[in-house]
């Protein structure tokens, strides 16, 4: 029996030896172009639970490997990613070098999506502006308000309100549509202004913008296109976990300022299901001007709740199928009161805000849900790729109680879309020396909006639109260097509404109110075919011209026509659709440590809208208008340590009131502040003496606007005419990687505490609005990964 047991042993113990000699093992260096050893590269095999970190040295070991084929991804912070394919035998050791190209020194890699593709940013024949990951992440630093990091990294966007409210920070002086992967968040038939902060950055893996009118997304994109990209759910290990801890206040007075976020995400993807799900939570407190005091609260961005819940699953049906699912949810609202204590323009003395009772209901977005299901197919025939994408969105935000409704009142807007997209994708080549794409489809939208008041009465009246869009966009590539891009889309709109009664209007001089109006409901129709055409030249990199024209189509906010109707039916009322025609040119620049980007336009329609103040009331005015102005953003990267860039945005507006075709009569007027934003310059620094610390300081200034005379009877400007003062402000952001799992960051926003009115402020005329932008505040935190 002994010598048996002795076998037994023996031969576990032969088998327990051979199996650890015959495991395979990956053995290699991480470094740089210049051959310097990276260090906390994450070196992970796809699809397995393998994986190592670079030391020092750069050197990395994966061992217990059984015999086949891996996919070995090598990836580290401020570099681009590495794949290589490795099969190993039985024990091999195999030896493995990767050098990392620097990402920041790749100023002219931008891939960007343009309609339903991603294609290379030298490829399209119009200004684009991408915020990629890293970019995001810095910015974020700073602050979590969508508002601020728009104005700060993209040239032609109007300067931040520094409110939970986008109204007027238009994009190249006209409204900007916004989407989520494709969906829309605008509500173009009564826009509430509040579609840029309808999602948690912390989900985001980057920010798009179309600048300009384009007529590929349809209705609303008169100024262009902002589209949030979400994370997606390529994940290199089975199960990953990212938690980040931040808490902010005020350095200037920190007594009811301290606010705190978290966010947490699960990742990961095993064989041909990838996931990500996250959740976030943020409480601020109150928001302090230079001075310390409490911020004025309309629109303001103090003690708000925010919650994100956002979660996507992606199945590989087959090599060349794939279906996705995705759902976020969004919600924003006041927590706790604070009472105005009002200010005053004339006497130079700002709105401030102190802990007190309110009237109304809390305000912000109750909610905004999104809904996603995208399938697509790589190779359906002749190569042509299709994506079929169902959506729903819906969502209700509630503004801020108002005396200027009779017996006082607060708005809801309530929005509910669905759609459908089509969109087919076929390649196709000319010989040797032209090759393309043909993108084609279909689009269908049913948008129902309305804006009643909170106690049931009506406002705006519910809105009930059909859409259907069939597109065609041509893309051709001659030469390697002659780049043509063009397109049609027809629009196909009909909007239903029924009778309803318009609210007493609110003259703001006699501080009276007017007559309602009984209008008569009924349909509008829209057809309208717009289109798009553009070439580039890429054959020096030097100098990379461009010109484009593109048309715009838009609704021209229909609520707000509604809502102020003079007469008894809707046949009456000046609906038609503005429609944009936008002429561009521009160059870009580079070589391998510096990008230079500049574009001049002009935007023109037939017909405008645009707010102006007639004896006490807000109308809406529907003249020709003509948007100029012109962007120059550049990039230098002078060392792998340090990039450096600056950006100049001008843009200016003007109505043709006795409607010749001039622009320059005695009697043609500028645009108001509402629309055409003060110049605005940005500068940034972005250092990172050692691998694992970066560093970064952004400018953001405003020139000055002086367009319009002051009144005798009050001496002040009208509403949206007030006169734009300059000012700048320094913001700080500071990242430092203490091991490969935890990051520390810190952000701090007008470091140098300047005091100051945003342009908006500024410009509108109010006393309610007048209010400081914020002074120095802080923002710390803390990343986890696992």
């Amino acid at each position: 029996m002994r010598k048996i047991l002795l076998l037994l042993l023996l031969l576990v113990l032969t088998k327990v030896t051979y199996a650890q000699v015959s495991s395979a093992k990956l053995v290699g260096t991480v470094s740089d172009s210049t051959g310097s050893a990276v260090e906390y590269a994450t070196i992970a095999l796809l699809n397995t639970t393998k994986g190592a970190t670079s030391d020092a040295k750069g050197n990395f070991t994966i061992a217990g490997l059984q015999a086949g084929r891996y996919t070995v991804v090598v990836s580290a912070i401020g570099y681009q990613t590495k794949r290589q394919v490795v099969e190993v035998q039985d024990r091999e050791l195999r030896e493995l070098s990767f050098a990392l190209q620097d990402a920041r020194s790749m100023l002219n890699e931008v891939v960007i999506t343009s309609r339903k593709r991603d294609q290379h940013k030298e490829n399209l024949t119009s200004s684009i502006t991408s915020v990629n990951s890293q970019l995001l992440q810095e910015q974020q630093q700073v602050s979590n308000n969508p508002i601020d990091i728009l104005a700060v990294t993209v040239p032609g966007m109007g300067h931040s309100s520094g409110t939970s409210s986008n109204w007027a920070q238009t994009l190249r002086g006209r409204q900007v549509l916004v989407m989520v992967d494709g969906v829309p968040q605008s509500t173009p038939l009564r826009n509430g202004s509040v579609d840029m902060r309808t999602i948690d950055p912390h989900v985001l893996q980057g920010i798009e913008v179309i600048k300009g009118a384009t007529s590929i997304y349809g209705n609303g994109a008169a100024g262009g296109v902002i589209n949030y990209i979400t994370k997606d759910t390529d994940a290199i290990k089975k199960f990953s976990s990212k938690t980040q801890l931040a808490s902010t206040g005020s350095f200037t007075n920190t007594k009811e300022s301290i606010g705190g976020r978290l966010n947490q995400s699960f990742f990961g993807k095993a064989g041909k299901l990838g996931y990500i799900v996250s959740g976030g939570y943020e409480q601020t407190g109150v928001a302090r001007d230079a001075d310390g005091d409490i911020i004025g609260p309309i629109y303001g961005m103090s003690n708000l709740e925010n919650r994100n819940a956002f979660g996507k699953l992606s199945y590989d049906i087959t090599s060349k199928q794939r279906v996705q699912l995705s759902y976020n949810y969004f919600g924003s609202q006041v927590k706790t009161h604070l009472s105005e204590v009002m200010g005053s323009i004339k006497e130079d003395r700002k709105t401030t805000a102190v802990p007190g009772a309110v009237l109304g209901s809390p305000e912000g977005t109750r909610w905004n849900h999104n809904g996603l299901l995208k399938y697509s197919y790589d190779s359906l025939f002749l190569n042509t790729s299709l994506n079929v994408s169902a959506y729903v969105q819906d969502i209700s935000t509630v503004f801020v109680y108002s005396p200027t409704f009779e017996g006082g009142g607060q708005s809801t807007i309530q929005s509910s879309k669905k759609g459908v997209r089509l969109d087919l994708n076929t390649p196709f080549g000319i010989g040797a020396n032209v090759i393309g794409d043909l993108i084609y489809g279909l689009d269908l939208l049913n948008d129902i909006t309305s804006q009643p008041l909170l106690d049931g009465r009506t406002w705006v009246p519910k809105m009930d639109m059909v859409s259907t869009a069939p597109f065609l966009q041509l893309q051709a590539n001659f030469l390697n260097d002659l780049v043509f891009n063009g397109g049609v889309r027809f629009e196909n709109i009909n909007i239903g509404m029924p009778d309803y009664t318009t609210l007493k209007p609110y003259n703001n001089n006699t501080k009276t109110f007017g007559n309602s109006v009984d209008v008569k409901g009924g349909e509008l129709q829209y057809n309208n075919l717009v289109f798009n055409s553009g070439l580039k030249y890429n054959r020096f990199n030097l100098f990379k011209p461009f010109v484009n024209f593109s048309q715009g189509f838009s609704v021209a906010d229909l609520g707000v026509l509604l809502r102020r109707a003079t007469v008894n039916d809707i046949a009456l009322i000046q609906t038609e659709a503005v429609i944009v025609n936008n002429y561009e040119v521009g160059f870009a620049s580079e070589n391998r440590i510096y990008r230079v980007e500049a574009a001049a336009y002009i935007s023109q329609s037939d017909l405008g809208s645009s707010f102006m103040e007639q004896n006490g009331f807000y109308n809406i005015i529907r003249l020709p208008e003509r948007v100029h102005g012109f962007e120059v953003a550049a990039d230098v990267n002078p060392t792998r340590d340090l990039t450096v860039g600056a950006t100049y945005s001008y843009v200016e507006g003007k109505r043709d009131v006795n409607d010749n075709g001039s622009f320059d009569d005695a009697e043609d007027t500028y645009l108001g502040g509402e629309r055409i934003s003060a110049p605005k310059y940005t500068a940034y620094v972005r250092y990172t003496p050692i691998k694992s610390l970066s560093l970064r300081a952004d400018l953001i200034g405003s020139g000055e606007r002086d367009r319009f005379t002051v009144q005798e009877s009050t001496g002040l400007y009208k509403v949206y005419e007030g006169k734009i003062s300059p000012y700048s402000i320094v913001n700080f952001a500071a990242s430092y990687r203490m091991s490969p799992s935890t990051t520390f960051n810190l952000g701090v926003e007008n470091v140098l505490n300047a005091d100051y009115f945003p342009a908006r402020s500024q410009f509108l005329m109010f006393d309610q609005y007048y209010i400081k932008g914020r002074g120095a505040s802080f923002t710390l935190g803390l990343t986890v990964e696992i």
